[in-house]
């Protein structure tokens, strides 16, 4: 047979040093570079373990980083398969220098390691910065929501209760139990006879167990009063309920800024709010944080449209929001309504005022003047106009003005385009990492460590997209000559 024919097993061959076995364009050159130099440059930052010359020899918290960075960035977030490709990945073994640490060892780095990621997230993103690689002057922002590594089942007041409840009933009976064992060992010493059974230790070990889980339960239920909550996730806490295309599920709301400049991720952030309303000026302000940097325009769905949030935000006289408003049931009513600015009140279509009735209510997170009708009754379209038997009444803003002028600036040319600019700037972020998670999104647990996670997914993609941009030869030599060191 005509086939091209396998090299022969049995046949000695020259072995190839590990550099030879990878290409210089490979992402793990990038990878080992940054990582080497932040820690190099920060060793303050990375010394908690490694210096004690006694006992069995730390593993680089370099080793890991680097190898977190590359896993995530291949769709392998799991310890356990990390572990299998440190044996066999050629990439990882260059890439680790032939080590080859245990899953266990792995995970723990991961779970107990969250300020050296931050560490690593913020300062491979200064160095982004400085570059000219991250502009900063328009942003788009977006949310989505990532299941937490959590049962679907949750728990309220009144199921913690129930389930309090039969756990004590067991404890009763495991006492009992107990009681009856000491009983019987008396008995068997007054009578001085041997090979009496000693109180069953299981049993005492069992109780411990139940009444640390009671104690877990009576927290939740505190929390849950604390917090005002309906339920709470017993694996995940810190998760909440949140709707998902798959129904309601315990997840965390991931924030992402991405800049326009060249879409790279310039700054993230895990919430428990489950809509994004109330997120824009904590979103910003984490990049302000990290970054030092306030974005001339920010980009953003109906999903931020909060008027106080976004007023607030420009109040600066620094960033200029370009947020679709979300159509209110006002919006479609038929009948018309105008101010009339000298006499403080409004005049519908047929004429009739709405005087004012009361000044400065709160009303859903804002200061109003109400108004309302004094000649609704034998309106002919009254029924078209409202239920209410007191009459039409409209709420006006103490920033109403300021809300007419967004609208209109919303309306131009350049509102509208830049409403469409946004989805060229998140949704490949968010789509390009929600592909890397795969079905079982996140493997930790709890708000902090999810942040942990995160860091991991948004500096990979910045690795990534980062490579795309400049030749490898290039960014050695950025990397080389940038001053790493944290100020």
């Amino acid at each position: 047979m005509h086939f091209i024919k396998p090299a022969d097993r049995q046949q000695f061959t020259f072995m190839q040093s590990l550099d030879d076995l990878v290409g210089t364009d490979n992402p793990v050159r990038v990878i080992d570079a940054i990582v080497d130099a932040i820690i190099e440059k920060n060793p303050e930052d990375f010394s908690d373990k490694g210096q004690s010359p006694l006992g069995r020899r730390a593993y680089n918290p370099g080793t890991f980083l680097k190898l977190y960075i590359y896993g995530y960035l291949n769709g392998i977030s799991s310890s356990r398969k990390l572990e299998i490709e440190a044996h066999r990945n050629i990439e990882l073994i260059w890439l680790l220098g032939n080590l080859k640490p245990d899953f266990k060892t792995i995970a723990d780095y991961r779970k107990d390691n969250g300020e050296e990621i931050k560490l690593l997230t913020r300062r491979f993103r200064e160095f982004l910065r400085d570059q000219g690689l991250i502009g900063g002057k328009t942003v788009g922002i977006d949310g989505t929501r990532v299941k937490a590594n959590a049962d679907r089942s949750m728990l309220t007041a009144k199921k913690i209760e129930r389930r309090i409840k039969s756990i004590n009933e067991k404890i009763e009976d495991y006492l009992g139990r107990l009681m009856k064992n000491d009983k019987r060992e008396d008995i068997l010493d007054e009578l001085d006879v041997e090979d009496g059974s000693e109180i069953n230790q299981q049993l005492i070990d069992k109780i411990a167990e139940l009444e640390e889980t009671v104690r877990n339960l009576g927290e939740q239920k505190e929390s849950l009063e604390k917090e005002s909550r309906g339920e709470v996730s017993p694996s995940d806490p810190d998760a909440r309920l949140m709707k998902s295309r798959d129904g309601k599920i315990p997840a965390y709301n991931v924030q992402l800024v991405v800049d326009a400049e060249n879409k790279l991720i310039t700054g993230s952030m895990v919430s428990t709010e489950s809509t994004d309303k109330q997120l824009l000026e904590p979103v910003l302000g984490s990049m302000k944080e990290e970054l030092g940097m306030e974005p001339a325009e920010v980009l953003g769905d109906k999903g931020y449209a909060s008027f106080t949030a976004i007023e607030k935000v420009e109040s600066s006289g620094k960033t200029s929001c370009y947020i679709p408003l979300q159509k209110n049931k006002s919006d479609s009513n038929p009948i018309q309504f105008k101010y009339n600015e000298i006499k403080d009140e409004y005049v519908c279509q047929r004429g009739k005022p709405l005087t004012l009735k009361s000044k400065n209510k709160f009303h859903r997170g804002q200061y109003v003047d109400v108004y309302q009708g004094v000649e609704c009754k034998g309106c002919p379209i009254r029924n078209q106009c409202t239920r209410s038997k007191y009459g039409r009444i409209i709420q006006r803003p103490h920033n109403t003005s300021w809300r007419e002028a967004y609208g209109r600036k919303l309306e131009t040319r350049r509102g509208k385009l830049k409403v469409k600019v946004r989805k060229c700037l998140v949704e490949h972020p968010i789509g390009t990492i929600r592909y890397w998670m795969g079905k079982i999104p996140l493997l930790l647990r709890g708000k902090e460590k999810v942040t942990t996670e995160i860091n991991i997914y948004t500096t990979a993609y910045n690795i990534k997209r980062l490579m795309s941009l400049k030749e490898n030869t290039d960014l050695k030599e950025m990397i080389n000559q940038y001053h790493w060191a944290r100020a």
